[in-house]
């Protein structure tokens, strides 16, 4: 399965907005969301926004991304003005599986 719109996105306005690789803003990405027990290729936007805001600086600021705060408000501001197509509802069993992995 492929990862979803709203990861693509932010992906790559990331490495898009800094001198981090695709490779690496892919990955800085992926393990705030692995923190946070979202799935890539399920992550809505809203997921992903609260992501931003709380989980991914510390990640970029790691590749050497200097005003990593700035960059996170900025990105969440594009990921905000965006639209996304659902990826559909997560089931009730994804649910329970996130949050006993916590």
């Amino acid at each position: 399965m492929a990862n979803s719109a709203v990861f693509e996105f932010v992906a790559g306005e990331l490495g898009r907005s800094t001198r981090l690789s695709r490779a690496a803003a892919r990955d800085a990405v992926r393990n705030a969301l692995a923190q946070a027990r979202f799935d890539p290729r399920r992550v809505t936007a809203s997921q992903l926004g609260l992501v931003i805001e709380r989980l991914l600086a510390p990640e970029i600021l790691r590749g050497g991304v200097e005003d990593a705060d700035e960059v996170c408000r900025q990105l969440a501001a594009r990921l905000a003005s965006q639209r996304f197509e659902s990826a559909g509802p997560e089931s009730p069993d994804e649910v329970f599986s996130r949050l006993i992995r916590r």
